[in-house]
């Protein structure tokens, strides 16, 4: 009887663990996973496609980004990212730090922002 309940007991323990540990792995992909932008392009696109394919202009979307992080643009770019056709904009604070603002290039909406 005590090895049917301490092999009951082992079971369920390493039963629980491994739930606790699926549970996590779940997580993680919930926090790297990129929001569905409204413009998502299939095939192969050359560079200079994508601008056709947006529906805000660029000076639309670099307000935006500026808006959601203040600072000098050092880079931007029109780009398909996670399937996304989006506008990236790394921008540098008064404080020194860069981020990088995502701006969906069919309705303008932020999608990231991440900032280093």
């Amino acid at each position: 009887m005590k090895t049917t309940l301490r092999l009951l007991l082992a079971t369920a323990l390493l039963g629980g663990s491994a739930f606790s540990f699926a549970a996590e792995k779940k997580d993680e992909k919930k926090e790297s996973a990129t929001p569905m932008g409204s413009i998502r392009p299939t095939g192969e696109l050359k560079a200079q496609e994508l601008p056709a394919l947006a529906k805000i202009s660029f000076e639309a979307a670099l307000q935006i980004a500026l808006k959601a992080a203040p600072g000098a643009v050092i880079k931007a770019e029109l780009e398909i990212e996670d399937g996304n056709l989006l506008y990236s904009f790394e921008i540098v604070g008064s404080d020194k730090s860069v981020t990088e603002v995502e701006v969906d290039a069919g309705n303008g909406k932020v999608l990231a922002i991440d900032k280093d």
